[in-house]
């Protein structure tokens, strides 16, 4: 009867072990693993630094006071969980203003189109295009007009922010021959003084 009740209790054991380790992989490896859903984008593109300029309502330099995944996101779908919309509020802390208003960049949130969205296979990083977003406490100049709702965005996507301190390994140069040619530009111009 001991021999019989031990045997029970080490099963028992063996398998609390074996669900606990389970739910451990599927929640690390599973559950928390990013996959980049990236959309199409369909929007207003600029060539020339000195039209990017030009057309942008506001242009600050500030950093991110938040980390990507604590920032306000929205995501719309359709009935079948499919996303129609999505974005997030990035709040910038404004260092300089190069255009625009003092008053709109108090308090900044910036449209980032970008969004996390939890699902049981992972989190899905959605994305417009080669988008990616801006990384907490890396410095950029942001480059934003607004919507219909008076909140400002990013314009010209990946090529409408440029990191300046060399923090965010994702903003790179080099791999956008556009956004290399755009940042030289403004650069050597009377735009960023």
């Amino acid at each position: 009867m001991k021999m019989l009740l031990k045997k029970k209790s080490i099963i028992l054991s063996l398998a609390l072990v074996i669900i606990l380790a389970a739910a451990c992989y599927y929640y690390f490896a599973i559950y928390n693993s990013v996959r980049d859903v990236r959309t199409h984008p369909d929007y207003k593109g600029y060539s020339t630094g000195e039209a990017l300029f030009s057309d942008a309502q506001l242009i600050v330099i500030g950093r991110p006071i938040k980390d990507f995944e604590d920032r306000e996101m929205t995501i719309r779908t359709l009935e079948n969980d499919i996303p129609v919309d999505f974005y997030t509020l990035t709040e910038i802390e404004v260092e300089k203003v190069l255009k625009g208003s003092e008053e709109d960049a108090s308090n900044l949130k910036v449209i980032e189109p970008t969004a996390l969205k939890q699902t049981l296979s992972g989190k899905e990083k959605l994305a417009i295009g080669d988008y990616t977003e801006m990384k907490s406490g890396s410095s950029y100049i942001i480059f934003m007009k607004k919507n219909t709702y008076g909140q400002y965005s990013v314009i010209n996507l990946q090529a409408g922010k440029f990191n300046l301190d060399g923090t965010d390994p994702d903003d790179v140069y080099d791999e956008s021959e556009n956004k290399q040619n755009i940042f030289s530009e403004l650069k050597t111009s009377q735009y960023l003084q």
